[in-house]
């Protein structure tokens, strides 16, 4: 449902293109395309109409390969290009043309995917894991190689937020913790050496 809380009647559209939960969604940084992916497999892509009180209809709908999309972002200097991370019996990282509808790179983090960031100042990709290792793992973009597993928490990394200076990641997990991260250091580090804190909730 699309609701504009400046108005009185504030429900002004009802999107319909799932058959199970719908687990994401994201607006692309010009606004003009959100992103909804379920529990069906399906990342559909609809376009911003704010004239038009119900569309039923997504500009295009992607099978993401019969895996729930359980995270997506977003790439803030490539426009079309969306990140989707694959829930626990997938786990494949995925960079989708929303263009034209192609999967241009994919690759396995035999890990669920919760969430996901871009990184637009070192061109990389942060996913926060579920199972079995709870890590926070950096990738090159756009070849998707890992270049660092940072370990620091003991349940299912739910929440990822960079700060304005583009240089530290947050991460927030489901074992009431969170923990920042010095991207300056991530890229030459696997373990805990680029961890700045952690505070227990």
């Amino acid at each position: 449902h699309h609701h504009d809380v400046r108005m009185a009647q504030h429900h002004v559209g009802t999107l319909i293109g799932h058959d199970s939960q719908v687990c994401s969604l994201k607006w692309s940084p010009d606004s003009a395309f959100l992103a909804s992916g379920g529990n069906d497999g399906l990342l559909n892509i609809w376009r911003n109409d704010p004239g038009g009180n119900v569309n039923s209809k997504p500009d295009m709908t992607i099978n993401n390969l019969e895996s729930a999309v359980k995270a997506m972002n977003w790439c803030p200097w490539q426009s079309r290009i969306l990140a989707v991370g694959g829930g626990m019996k997938d786990g494949r990282l995925r960079i989708w043309d929303t263009k034209s509808g192609s999967c241009i790179e994919d690759v396995d983090t035999r890990s669920q995917i919760c969430s996901l960031l871009w990184l637009p100042k070192f061109k990389e990709l942060v996913t926060g894991h579920g199972f079995p290792k709870h890590q926070v793992s950096v990738w090159n973009y756009p070849t998707l190689i890992k270049s660092a597993d940072l370990i620091g928490h003991r349940g299912r990394v739910l929440h990822l937020a960079l700060s304005p200076d583009g240089n530290v990641v947050f991460s927030a997990a489901a074992d009431e913790t969170v923990c920042l991260w010095n991207c300056m250091t991530t890229s030459a580090q696997t373990k805990e050496s680029s961890r700045e804190g952690t505070l227990t909730l």
